[in-house]
């Protein structure tokens, strides 16, 4: 029985890859047997881009895609065999046949169509955290910390925001705690929230002050938050407010206190988080990439130029070179983990071997091996 669905999960997997990875016959000619490769290879890639632009109801200009598409035509092929060279008057013909990787295009196309609707996909993903620092041990009581998450989650569903699951954001929680560091790394909350596709990341921490009433208990909960883009490893807005609650017990006071300061923290940070969002989706954010191992005025231009056709760039540009090493500014609408592809993918073209050896922020260092 083992060995039977062992079988069926084999043959499901090999039927999910063949799916994305497309056996396809091309020819090519050219003046030279390179000329002629680089065509074949191009007119691969052509079947498999006319293959999804045909079920995409969005047209997309014929220019962006030879420009951002089928000028990476290299890099979608994983890999090709020459079954016919022919050389006559005019050069070279080659016939190959070659595996296209059609779930890199497709996912290239999609990103161009959605650029082109110039449209931003649905509202952000966050991970709500909480910030286990708070002096007095009335305000980590689970119940009360629960209390306001519930909150901040109920304020930011309730406006289709997307939240990262409960038991995710307490064990990062718990992580934390365990630092005794005072502030939160914004390297590590960020590296966090991207490991469960979180753009951003809500870090509250509490305090307050409980009063003793004349016919109860009233408490003061001071709520603060920092708002982090994950991508950059960057707050972008810290926000405080105040919430008052009162019971017959501090427990009743709290829970009063509680959801409500959850709920009204979120409140003045949500125009800061869509702008952000829109301009992010809209505008792109601006990367640096510092490749040790190059700084050869060619191989520079040559990745420039390379780079700065994929659909998720829209410009690259040489800072600062020498020592063996080279300074890249890029604007990029896309993911932190996304450009890292980008990178790779462009290395992969070159013909070169690379390495990710530091990343902090906006900021990558990569290893030319």
């Amino acid at each position: 029985m083992r060995r039977i669905l062992l079988l069926v999960i084999g043959v499901m997997l090999l039927s999910a890859t063949a799916a994305f990875a497309a056996a396809v016959t091309a020819t090519g000619e050219g003046p030279s047997k390179e000329v002629a490769l680089a065509t074949a290879m191009r007119r691969a890639v052509e079947q498999g881009v006319g293959t999804f632009i045909k079920s995409d109801t969005t047209v997309i200009d014929s220019a962006l895609i030879d420009d951002k598409i089928l000028s990476h035509s290299k890099g979608y092929v994983t890999s090709y065999k020459i079954i016919k060279e022919e050389k006559n008057a005019d050069g070279v013909t080659i016939t190959i046949s070659a595996t296209v990787d059609n779930k890199l295009i497709k996912g290239d196309i999609d990103a161009l169509t959605i650029l082109r609707k110039n449209a931003v996909v649905g509202n952000p993903r966050i991970l709500v955290a909480f910030s286990n620092k708070s002096k007095d041990k009335i305000f980590k009581d689970k119940e009360f910390t629960e209390e306001i998450y519930n909150g901040i989650v109920e304020s930011l569903t309730d406006k289709q925001f997307r939240v990262v699951d409960k038991a995710s954001a307490e064990k990062f929680s718990m992580q934390q705690a365990e630092t005794h560091e005072i502030d939160v790394d914004l390297n590590k909350a960020a590296a966090y929230g991207l490991k469960f596709h979180a753009e951003y990341t809500l870090f509250y921490n509490v305090s307050g002050v409980v009063r003793e009433g004349a016919i109860g208990k009233s408490v003061l909960v001071n709520v603060k938050t920092q708002l982090i883009d994950n991508t950059r490893s960057q707050v972008i807005t810290s926000k405080k407010v105040e919430q008052a609650g009162m019971g017959q017990t501090v427990e009743q006071a709290l829970e009063k206190a509680a959801r409500e300061g959850g709920k009204k923290i979120v409140n003045p940070m949500i125009d800061v988080l869509q702008k952000h969002w829109m301009d992010m989706q809209q505008n792109g954010a601006m990367y640096t990439i510092i490749i040790d191992g190059v700084d050869d005025p060619e191989q520079i231009a040559r990745f420039t130029e390379m780079f700065e056709k994929f659909p998720l760039a829209t410009g690259a540009k040489e800072v600062e070179s020498g020592g063996g090493k080279t300074t890249f500014e890029a604007t990029y609408k896309g993911k932190r983990d996304q450009l890292d592809r980008d990178v790779i993918r462009v290395a992969k073209e070159l013909g070169w071997t690379m390495k990710k050896i530091r990343a902090e922020g906006a900021r990558s260092t990569w290893k030319k091996q």
